[in-house]
């Protein structure tokens, strides 16, 4: 079985393996640390998943406590429990590790194996020298990526976003200005309302101009005249119906009022 293994390279292939996917779990972290660090910086609503809840858990500890007494424990706990394809944080940096670990293992083996085979250690060896890529390409993954740095950079961050950058209030503070935007408008007496017409009506009158008023005065003459002549022409009138009822007979003036006093009461 070991004959077989060795004799197609499947170990070989197993380190250069574990190698590329060590240096890619740790660009993939050098990612997630840059994409939550970019978010942190948009002091508006986040897009981000993780800080929405970070900044929502916050503000309920205010709300509740008043005040929140270590916001780097709560960083610290937000950052252990964020997921990233079903593994935190740190499970991608100690999966790097891992597998660096199983290609330094895999070149151990096969330098081994080789060297009873009776190779030399170093001269055609291909293990040895594939391990050695192996720690160097990883070594410079981690250099690269300097996951630790990141990390301490993301929690000063989400610190100083938390407390200092004013993009995250306090229920009650919100609470507070919905509550004085809805109060209600101060009750006004009967009697101040009173006060307020007058004032009102006098404003109003010392406003009015001489033309206005000169007009309003034509109108209430035009009225009265109209109603005098109409008083006039009903006088008249009754006058002139009196004066034919007294030239009239005496039966012909009951005859004609049985008439009008019948169409009056039909």
């Amino acid at each position: 079985m070991v004959q077989f293994i060795m004799e197609r390279n499947l170990l070989l292939y197993l380190l250069a393996a574990a190698c590329v996917a060590a240096v890619a779990s740790q660009m993939i972290l050098k990612q997630i640390y840059d994409r939550l660090i970019r978010d942190t910086r948009n002091t508006g609503e986040p897009d981000g998943k993780f800080l929405q809840q970070l900044r929502q858990r916050f503000q309920y500890c205010r709300h509740l406590n008043e005040k929140v007494g270590d916001v780097q424990a709560l960083i610290r706990k937000n950052l252990m429990e964020y997921r990233f394809w079903g593994m935190g944080l740190h499970r991608w940096k100690r999966m790097g590790v891992e597998l660096f670990a199983v290609s330094l293992l895999c070149s151990f083996a096969g330098s081994v194996y080789f060297v009873r085979g009776g190779g030399a250690v170093v001269n055609g060896n291909s293990y040895f020298w594939m391990g050695l890529l192996s720690a160097a390409l990883v070594g410079t993954a981690y250099a690269i990526a300097d996951t630790g740095y990141r990390r301490t950079f993301l929690e000063v961050q989400l610190a100083d976003y938390l407390e200092n950058s004013g993009a995250v209030r306090d229920y009650s503070e919100d609470a507070a200005q919905a509550f004085a935007a809805e109060e209600p408008a101060p009750i006004v007496s009967v009697e101040s309302r009173r006060k307020s017409k007058r004032k009102a009506a006098k404003e109003i009158a010392v406003t009015q101009t001489r033309a206005q008023k000169e007009k309003n005065d034509l109108k209430e003459n035009l009225a009265r005249m109209k109603a005098g002549m109409q008083e006039t022409a009903a006088a008249t009138e009754r006058e002139r119906n009196a004066e034919i009822l007294r030239h009239m007979d005496p039966a012909e003036q009951e005859r004609i009022l049985r008439e009008v006093l019948k169409e009056f009461l039909s």
